[in-house]
C-alpha cells in the first residue's frame, strides 16, 4: 500500500480527507484475505497497521479532541463516523491464507489498531449526538456570530439598513416603516431557507398574534402563505419577544444550528438568520428611540393638557379590563391618538387628534368625553359584557350619573356627535387588537 502524504503532515485535516482516507484504508485491508503468500505480505500487513494507527492519530488529534472540547459544527461535514465503524466490522478479524512465521502477531497488531479505530470513530460519533450544557451552545452562538462579523457581515447588514432608511424613508422611519422593515427582513429570512427543514414536518399552523404583523407584505415573498405562521413559531422557538422587540435566545440558536448542522445549505442559512436578525435589530434600536418619544412629547405639552393625561391615567386605572385592553394598552392608544405617543401624527391623523384634544379641553366636558370612550371600549368589547351603561359608569364615576353619555360613545350608535363622528377612525387606528382567530382547519 502506497503511503499518504496527508498523513505524515501535521496540518488539521478536513473529514471529508478522512472519510477518503479510511475509506482506501478499508479497500486495501479487505484485500488482505485473498493476497497469496509472498516475502513482501508480512510487510504489507505491517504497512496497513501504521497507516491504521496513523489515522487514528490523526482522527484523535484532529477530531475527538475537539469535538470532546466544544460544538463543532463541521466535524461530521462530508464523513459519517458511525457508517465507518460499521463499515471496519467485516474486516475483523484480519487473517491470511496460510500464515508464515510472524504474520499471525502481524495480524493480531492489525487487528488491535482496527479495533481501535472504531472504537475512536463510534467515540466521535457519540460525541456529535451528545446533548451539552447550556453554555456550549451559548459558545457556539457567540462563535458562529464573530465569524459573522469577521466576514464584515454586521458593517453590510449596516449599509444595507442605512440605505433602506434614507431612499425609503427620508432618513426618518415611523414606527409603521420600521415594524413593516422588522417584518420584511423576517420573511426574507424565511425565504433564505431558515427552519426550512423544521417547517417540512409540522402540522400546525397555529399563528402567534400581537407581535410581528405581516399584512401586506407576504405577497412579495416566495414562501407559501400558509407556512407563513410555521415560519414565525419556529423563529420564536429561538427568539423571546419582550416588550414588543425580538430578542435572539443565544443558547436555542445555537441549538438549532448544531441540530441542523447536516442539511444542504446549512452554513448559507445561519449566514442568512444573522444577515436578517442584524437589520431587525437596527430596526428594533430605532423602534426603541421612538417609544422615548411620548416622554419628550409630554413634556413639551402647557400644564393643561399635561393635567389632562394625568386625568386619563387615573381614569383608566379604574377599569376592570379584559383582553387585549389593559392600563397600559389603553393609556398608550391614548398618549398615540393625542399625538404624544409613538407615532408621529400627519394629515388627517393630526386634525383628528385636536378634535380629541378639543373634546377633552371644553369646560367641563373631559367626563363626557370619557364616557364615549367607555362606551367605544365597551362596544369593543372591553369589559364584561353583562355590564350595561349604569354599571359601567359606576366602575369609573361611582355613581350612574349621565351614563347615557357611554351609548352616545358606542360606534353603533345612530346619533354620534359630529366631533365623535370625526375621531373615530384615529381611535380605531391605535385601539389595542384582539387576536385574530382562525377561523378554518386550514389556520389551525
Amino acid at each position: 500500500m502506497l503511503r499518504d502524504d496527508r498523513l505524515t503532515t501535521k496540518r488539521i485535516m478536513r473529514p471529508l480527507e478522512y472519510n477518503k482516507i479510511i475509506t482506501e484504508l478499508a479497500e486495501w485491508i479487505s484485500g488482505l484475505k485473498e493476497r497469496r503468500p509472498s516475502a513482501g505480505r508480512r510487510m504489507l500487513v505491517e504497512s496497513m497497521t501504521a497507516d491504521t494507527d496513523e489515522v487514528a492519530d490523526g482522527l484523535q488529534r484532529d477530531v475527538m479532541e475537539r469535538v470532546s472540547r466544544e460544538i463543532v459544527l463541521d466535524a461530521d461535514e462530508g464523513i459519517d463516523y458511525k457508517a465507518l465503524a460499521d463499515g471496519v466490522q467485516p474486516l475483523l478479524p484480519v487473517e491470511l491464507k496460510s500464515p508464515a512465521a510472524g504474520e499471525d502477531e502481524a495480524c493480531q497488531q492489525l487487528n488491535d489498531a482496527l479495533e481501535r479505530l472504531q472504537e475512536l470513530l463510534l467515540g466521535i460519533a457519540g460525541e456529535l449526538v451528545r446533548h451539552r450544557k447550556d453554555e456550549a451552545y451559548v459558545k457556539l452562538y457567540e462563535r458562529e456570530q464573530r465569524t459573522f462579523t469577521r466576514n464584515h457581515g454586521v458593517s453590510r447588514a449596516r449599509l444595507e439598513y442605512e440605505e433602506w432608511k434614507e431612499k425609503e424613508c427620508l432618513g426618518s422611519p415611523s414606527m409603521e416603516d420600521l415594524e413593516a422593515y422588522r417584518a420584511d427582513m423576517l420573511l426574507a429570512m424565511f425565504d433564505a431557507g431558515v427552519f426550512e427543514e423544521k417547517v417540512a414536518g409540522m402540522s400546525s399552523n397555529r399563528r402567534i398574534n400581537g407581535e410581528v404583523d405581516f399584512d401586506g407584505l407576504i405577497e412579495r415573498h416566495r414562501i407559501a402563505p400558509e407556512d407563513l405562521y410555521k415560519y414565525y413559531r419556529c423563529l420564536r422557538s429561538v427568539c423571546d419577544f419582550e416588550k414588543g422587540m425580538l430578542v435572539v435566545n443565544a443558547k436555542k440558536v445555537g441549538t438549532h444550528f448544531n441540530a441542523f448542522r447536516k442539511e444542504k445549505g446549512a452554513k448559507q442559512r445561519r449566514t442568512a438568520f444573522f444577515k436578517c436578525m442584524q437589520k431587525v435589530e437596527f430596526a428594533q434600536q430605532d423602534m426603541q428611540a421612538l417609544r422615548e418619544r411620548p416622554g419628550v412629547c409630554q413634556a413639551a405639552l402647557p400644564d393643561s393638557r399635561r393635567g389632562i393625561l394625568e386625568a386619563l391615567a387615573e381614569l383608566v386605572g379604574y377599569g376592570e379590563w379584559m383582553a387585549p385592553a389593559s392600563d397600559e394598552r389603553i393609556m398608550e392608544m391614548l398618549q398615540n391618538a393625542l399625538g404624544v405617543g409613538i407615532y408621529e401624527l400627519t394629515g388627517e391623523d393630526a386634525e383628528m387628534s385636536e378634535t380629541l384634544w378639543s373634546m377633552l379641553e371644553a369646560t367641563g366636558k373631559l367626563r363626557v368625553a370619557w364616557q364615549n370612550l367607555i362606551g367605544y371600549f365597551a362596544e369593543k368589547r372591553f369589559f364584561n359584557p353583562t355590564l350595561g351603561s349604569p354599571a359601567l359608569n359606576e366602575m369609573f364615576f361611582g355613581n350612574k350619573e349621565l351614563y347615557q353619555n357611554i351609548d352616545k360613545g358606542r360606534p353603533g350608535y345612530k346619533h354620534k356627535s359630529k366631533k365623535w363622528t370625526q375621531v373615530l377612525p384615529l381611535l380605531d387606528r391605535f385601539v389595542p387588537k384582539k387576536d385574530r382567530q382562525n377561523d378554518n382547519a386550514r389556520d389551525r
